[in-house]
């Protein structure tokens, strides 16, 4: 052997190792992917001088008598200038230098190397480069420097990393778990992979993953999801992209997820695995599915954890996007089954597409569900039942007309839902001839039958006297017919705007009580009581005289009105019901339980 030479580090070796350990790499099991990706990049480069070589890795785990790792590949190797340019310049890359097509190599950053620092507090490279028949050995330590030996034993042209495993990091080499991490990373690689444990060579990874064959079956697909992510996928939708040169499949989950849950995909880079929870390559909306894709031309971040966000990454996610646009269009002439189950599923994710697409809401509108009081409804369902749509962009005014829209015989949409509103106004824009409207209590009392002219001196006296008692609740009074009438008062809630339409209405239908209004209501925000002219109880409180009597019987109208129409009923109210109540106790009112 000959005379060693010592060289130092260009950087600050143990503040990147501080680096790579705490906020590069994530995983202390990323040196396993650097080392496959180094390891598949110098087969990479071997190929290109003999394009019928055939790859090979061979992985020695440690034990008692051997208490090494080694780790080795068949590639094209290092030489003396490499070393000094590319293992001991952070930064620096092998690959693209001297080959032309670069495009074929998974690294670019010229530190994955480094990681094995993580695990090990000195990396070994033993190296023969086909190009320069010299073997090489290459000694770095975490201290800081690194020395480069001439082998005087000949050695196979390729590369052998020896690490020394740090104590705390024993478990990561152990049989079962290296052997399921190899198979994570590398289980779509081209190259054969082995593993000798104990002196015996067991080979884990030779053949190339259905899911990139050229032709495959659906059901073959869905097993491989299943193997993959232990889910039983609805569809399984294979795809490619012109951009990226993307390729894998596209499964439809068998459940409902939330936007702000992330899912778990399996995006290789080159047939090297490189993430999980990169979102990136698919469409914002898509959250319905999970992805296998393996792309040949992306790039990676430096962590070599996520894709590198560029017009090109954009560009396949716009086909992505297209090609799952396709399939949502075409499975309900395919597989109808399959159609329905994923809008029972996915709806909600479905209509934010279908906001996001007007062509697709076309397609998908008949079939889009919404939430009415009548239960769960296709668009196409309710627009049968009734010509007029009417919904509620408010959960809270939802709640306090379902029932009374029930028994008007209106369907009504709970659009309160994430979505809902918006598309339903999308909808009224684009398509004129369905007549949605957006009900609220107020509207829904303008849908009330109003009580007929000749009607009105009847309760002019007891409208007038009933005013002065709601205006110390901030209320105008209004008398309609609706049903059902065993409704005696219902309590809607009204901003100024709907308290001036009121008043105008009245007044160009020369209702009498306008004025009345207009004069006793406070220059304020007031909502409106509006009594059932058919119900039984209403028709006799017009005939009562008393003025104690009619205050407390219309008090307690106006708390029940509250509780009916579910709004928060306050201290103060509960105190006048139980005053109101107390009142007619007092003066015997008659059959007062039927109330």
């Amino acid at each position: 052997m000959q005379e060693e030479k010592s060289y130092s580090f260009q950087v600050n070796l143990k503040g990147m190792i501080a680096l790579l350990s705490e906020h590069l790499y994530s995983d202390p099991n990323t040196f396993i992917r650097e080392l496959l990706q180094n390891g598949v990049d110098a087969i990479t480069a071997l190929k290109h001088l003999d394009e019928h070589h055939q790859g090979k890795i061979k992985i020695e785990l440690p034990n008692v008598e051997q208490p090494k790792f080694m780790f080795q590949d068949n590639g094209i190797g290092l030489k003396e200038s490499d070393i000094h340019q590319f293992l001991s310049v952070i930064g620096e890359s092998s690959k693209g230098k001297d080959i032309k097509d670069a495009q074929d190599f998974i690294g670019k950053f010229g530190i994955g190397l480094l990681s094995c620092f993580v695990v090990s507090d000195e990396i070994i490279v033993e190296t023969k480069s086909a190009l320069e028949q010299q073997p090489l050995r290459w000694t770095a330590r975490a201290e800081g420097d690194y020395k480069i030996e001439r082998l005087s034993d000949d050695i196979p042209v390729g590369t052998k990393v020896i690490l020394n495993p740090k104590k705390q990091y024993n478990y990561i080499f152990e049989a079962d778990y290296f052997e399921k991490k190899i198979k994570f990373y590398g289980d779509a690689l081209r190259e054969s992979i082995s593993i000798v444990v104990g002196g015996v060579e067991k080979i884990i990874h030779k053949d190339e993953p259905k899911w990139l064959a050229s032709s495959v079956s659906k059901t073959d697909l869905l097993a491989i999801g299943k193997e993959l992510f232990h889910v039983n996928f609805l569809d399984a939708i294979p795809f490619e992209t012109t951009a990226g040169k993307a390729k894998g499949v596209l499964y439809v989950l068998p459940f409902r997820t939330q936007f702000s849950s992330k899912q778990r995909h399996r995006i290789y880079l080159k047939r090297m695995f490189l993430a999980e929870e990169d979102q990136s390559i698919l469409p914002n909306w898509a959250f319905f599915v999970r992805m296998l894709v393996n792309t040949e031309e992306l790039s990676a971040t430096a962590s070599r954890e996520s894709l590198m966000k560029n017009d090109l990454l954009r560009q396949a996610r716009k086909e992505i996007a297209a090609v799952l646009k396709t399939y949502l269009q075409q499975v309900k002439k395919i597989d109808y089954d399959i159609y329905i189950r994923i809008i029972q599923t996915h709806y909600l994710h479905l209509k934010a597409f279908a906001l996001e697409d007007p062509d697709f809401l076309a397609i998908f509108l008949a079939d889009i569900p919404f939430e009415t009081n009548r239960g769960q409804r296709s668009f196409q369902n309710i627009i049968d039942y009734q010509q007029q749509l009417y919904y509620c962009a408010d959960f809270e005014d939802f709640k306090q007309i379902d029932r009374m829209a029930d028994t008007q015989g209106i369907m009504l949409i709970n659009a309160s839902y994430t979505f809902d509103t918006e598309l339903l106004r999308k909808i009224k824009q684009k398509y004129p001839e369905y007549n949605i409207t957006e009900m609220s209590p107020n509207q829904l009392l303008e849908t009330f039958q109003t009580i007929h002219e000749d009607e009105h001196h009847q309760y002019f006296s007891f409208q007038k006297d009933a005013q002065r008692i709601l205006d110390d609740y901030n209320c105008i009074l209004e008398i309609r017919r609706f049903k059902p009438v065993d409704t005696p008062a219902i309590f809607t809630k009204m901003d100024q705007n709907n308290v001036e339409n009121t008043i105008s209405q009245l007044k160009e239908n020369a209702n009498p009580f306008a004025q009345v209004l207009k004069t006793s209501r406070p220059n304020k925000v007031q909502n409106t009581l509006c009594l059932n002219a058919d119900n039984a109880l209403i028709t006799t409180l017009m005939y009562i005289k008393d003025a104690y009597m009619l205050r407390s019987v219309m008090e307690v109208l106006y708390v029940q009105a509250l509780i009916l129409g579910k709004y928060p009923v306050q201290e103060r109210e509960m105190k006048v019901l139980n005053e109101a109540l107390k009142n007619l106790i007092v003066m015997g009112l008659d059959n007062f339980v039927n109330l």
